[in-house]
């Protein structure tokens, strides 16, 4: 990843292979068990019948969550060409910083000659530093780009996550998804639980989260 020296900032921070490996991690499909063949009686009953009344709720979930996944997935290709041209833009500006050092030198020399020399030297010395600017410039609106394009992924996994009033709709609330699916994700896998966890936790908290949901927070690009 490059360091941006002759930028002097990163304007697009973010990993774009962060990024595609938590939208993978939301594509994971939680499946409900079947009861062991050879259980029977009432409690085998209940448990059945218990767990297809959540397979409603786990189709909410994967739903939601494959929502946001595609989310995740165009902000990646984002993230990867906005990244390459920030690389292009810190190429140029190393080019120009070697070339204002020679010019710079070049003008303290023609300074003892002076007369025309002198002046086209440091003419041509401006002109560099004038193109320089213009790129830091370009880096800069790049940035600030960036940064608006991640504001707006993010209240759009929020808005998914929190059913908002502009969610599509196809994709089901927040409110839909409190009901078994948070036990059913939380009991059959640890995946599950750190899904159902960012499904229902609700945006801005104090804590810190983990895993998937780290994912989302420390490579949205956010800062």
């Amino acid at each position: 990843m490059s360091d941006y020296r002759g930028l002097g900032f990163d304007p697009v921070p973010g990993d774009a292979g962060a990024i595609a490996a938590a939208s993978d991690r939301f594509r994971h499909r939680v499946e409900v068990p079947e009861p062991p063949a050879e259980w029977g009686g009432a409690a085998a009953e209940a448990f059945a019948a218990r767990l297809s009344g959540m397979s409603d709720d786990l189709e909410t979930a994967r739903r939601t969550l494959g929502a946001a996944a595609d989310v995740l997935d165009d902000w990646a290709g984002t993230v990867l060409a906005n990244r390459r041209r920030a690389e292009e833009l810190d190429r140029r500006a190393r080019e120009l910083r070697r070339a204002i050092d020679d010019a710079d030198n070049e003008v303290v020399l023609a300074s003892f000659r002076g007369g025309p020399e002198h002046v086209a030297a440091a003419a041509r010395l401006e002109e560099l530093r004038r193109e320089l600017d213009g790129v830091l410039a370009a880096a800069r609106d790049l940035g600030a780009d960036h940064h608006s394009a991640a504001q707006r992924v993010a209240e759009r996994l929020r808005r998914l996550v929190t059913g908002g009033v502009e969610a599509a709709a196809d994709v089901p609330g927040r409110e839909e998804l409190f009901g078994g699916v948070v036990r059913a994700l939380n009991a059959y896998s640890a995946l599950g639980g750190e899904l159902a966890g960012v499904l229902l936790t609700a945006p801005r908290t104090a804590s810190t989260p983990s895993g998937g949901a780290a994912a989302f927070v420390s490579e949205l690009g956010e800062r």
